[in-house]
């Protein structure tokens, strides 16, 4: 419990990922431009307008120094679009079953 007058500690700007992937799931990792930075990405089915899921895009730390990511850690296996903004389809990408696609977006 916070004292009054006390600030709460600020939300971190990017936190660790578990990816739960194995039978019918895979983890997407998207690798995109400065232009998404702060933003958050939405992916839907590639076959549908169906629902969409969306994840943040934050900076994490690699051996190389931070890369910019959006990672969506656990999906069914499939073909999913990778939407620009809410009504501008972006490119395709297929998650594989027990595995991780990755994929650059400008």
């Amino acid at each position: 419990m916070t004292d009054p007058g006390e600030q709460p500690i600020p939300a971190a700007p990017s936190a660790s990922v578990a990816l739960d992937i194995g039978a019918g799931r895979g983890a997407l990792v998207i690798y995109p431009d400065e232009r998404y930075r702060g933003r958050e990405i939405e992916i839907g089915p590639a076959d549908a307008d169906g629902p969409r899921v969306h994840t943040g895009v934050h900076d994490r730390t690699t051996a190389s120094g931070a890369v910019l990511t959006a990672i969506f850690g656990s999906l069914a296996a499939g073909d999913y679009v990778i939407w620009r903004d809410a009504t501008t389809r972006g490119p395709e990408v297929t998650v594989p079953e027990a595995a991780v696609a990755e994929i650059a977006l400008s």
